[in-house]
């Protein structure tokens, strides 16, 4: 019989990750590279592939990047600056908050060659997300990507905050 291990330190690898958001968040970023500053979850690929991390984990990891992205709105010293939260759909492995610079550098973001707008329908995911206010705008974006292991189809979720 197959068993998957357990995962050692869960609720303590959550709970940094909390803390990485909130302190990588407390100021506006002031460097940009590329006309964008990101910021990832630093929770390892063995934990967000899990059996064993419920959604209630996946629901934390996404309102702990809201609301990170909420408080650099509160912070950024003009409009100019967009503030997006990306989320891999369903594993969350590759979710961010990014801020972008320019609008120039937020076109060229949105011009990825992998990317098509639609959805591949994760019905069960929509409950990730909280009531939205009505200044966030949602976009899903189906992402195909190609390498020597074969094809991989996640849907990008894109939170304009």
């Amino acid at each position: 019989m197959n068993r998957e291990r357990k995962i050692r330190g869960m609720r303590r690898k959550l709970r940094k990750m909390v803390e990485h958001v909130e302190e990588t968040t407390s100021t506006f970023p002031t460097t940009f590279i590329n006309g964008y500053w990101n910021s990832k979850i630093p929770i390892g690929q063995p934990i967000l592939f899990s059996k064993r991390f419920k959604m209630r984990g996946k629901r934390l990891v996404v309102d702990t990047l809201l609301d990170g992205a909420i408080r650099l709105k509160r912070l950024r010293p003009n409009e100019v600056y967009r503030i997006v939260v990306l989320l891999d759909v369903p594993s969350l492995w590759a979710s961010e908050i990014i801020v972008f610079e320019t609008d120039e550098a937020y076109r060229d973001f949105l011009l990825n060659p992998n990317w098509t707008l639609g959805s591949m329908e994760f019905k069960e995911h929509e409950i990730l997300l909280r009531q939205l206010p009505d200044d966030m705008e949602l976009k899903k974006y189906m992402s195909s990507m190609c390498d020597e292991d074969g094809q991989f189809e996640s849907e990008i979720w894109l939170l304009y905050v």
